[in-house]
């Protein structure tokens, strides 16, 4: 991976002394400057989520990038947020629980939220870090995509090409462009990750509900697409079940098939429509429902509710 070309030296700054360390990309030409710890040289840049970020499933608050010293050593701590972690180069101690794992240039590690950890340089090569500090509620999810869990909280060499470009992108806007705009920034983000997930060796696996519960996620299933054209088997395929099995097991355990489920639905929600939006007429409702025509709709009104749905709307 590039890593940080280094020249040392002591500047001015408001009339203190201190050291740091001018730095710069191979290949590229801009000097960076690190301000000097007792551990490593760190170069930090802090984010305000706005109320935009927080409408979505995650967001920045924090990017580091660092060179370690020989006693560079972190922990035994938590954080409050996700903190994932890119080796660039030399090598790194990760203790997690009761285990601990030697990582590598390209690896990477995420500090879980409220979980303990503790990692130091390894081995006699520079080690350089870049780190992201992320919130939001679709991280756990995320990570799990890209094979990080706090079980085992690393991947070994996860940067490759894709990668890597995501990564180079995310750091020159963070950097170079930090009032970069909204959608700028929180795409970069999406682009890593996605590069992550492309470049994984695990082959990519559909999230299946597990087995004592996926008869309420086909609840939700209908729930979220009941007015669609929604054909049995295609909804059974969706959880990797046979058809007739998804239909017994449904039935069995909610008391109505699956068609009568979706029908069900289809009626309660015509019913509301009927109630609260006088200005809807019955054909517009039989089409919101998911009904193909407005006869096809009041036959199968009719038959349920006991009414056509003009009366049921003028009985009320």
């Amino acid at each position: 991976m590039p890593a940080y070309q280094i020249e040392r030296r002591t500047v001015a700054f408001r009339n203190q002394t201190c050291h740091t360390k001018f730095s710069k990309m191979l290949g590229e030409g801009a000097p960076i400057i690190m301000k000097e710890t007792l551990h490593e040289f760190v170069d930090l840049h802090h984010f305000m989520p706005t109320r935009f970020d927080r409408t979505g499933g995650f967001w920045l608050i924090r990017a580091g990038r660092n060179i370690a010293k020989p006693n560079y050593w972190v922990g035994r701590k938590q954080i409050d947020c996700f903190g994932l972690h890119v080796i660039r180069s030399g090598s790194l101690l990760l203790r997690f629980g009761d285990q601990q794992v030697h990582l590598h240039a390209g690896d990477l590690f995420c500090l879980f939220p409220h979980l303990s950890y503790e990692y130091q340089i390894a081995g006699e090569d520079e080690l350089q870090m870049l780190w992201l500090s992320l919130q939001g509620p679709q991280l756990p999810e995320l990570l799990q995509a890209i094979g990080v869990t706090p079980a085992e909280p690393y991947r070994r060499q996860a940067i490759r090409e894709k990668s890597l470009d995501a990564l180079q992108e995310m750091e020159r806007l963070v950097w170079e462009q930090p009032a970069a705009r909204k959608l700028t920034m929180f795409s970069a983000l999406c682009r890593f990750f996605e590069s992550l997930e492309l470049d994984s060796p695990l082959p990519h696996q559909q999230d299946q509900p597990a087995t004592d519960n996926w008869i309420q996620e086909a609840e939700r299933f209908f729930q979220l697409h009941y007015t669609e054209e929604l054909r049995i088997h295609g909804v059974a395929d969706t959880f990797g079940l046979h058809r007739s099995y998804f239909s017994h097991a449904f039935t069995q355990k909610v008391g109505i098939s699956p068609q009568q489920y979706i029908q069900r639905l289809r009626l309660q929600r015509a019913q509301q429509l009927l109630l609260q939006d006088p200005d809807l007429t019955v054909g517009e409702i039989a089409l919101s429902v998911g009904y193909p025509d407005l006869y096809t709709f009041s036959r199968a009104f009719k038959r349920h509710v006991g009414c056509s749905p003009s009366d049921y709307r003028l009985s009320t």
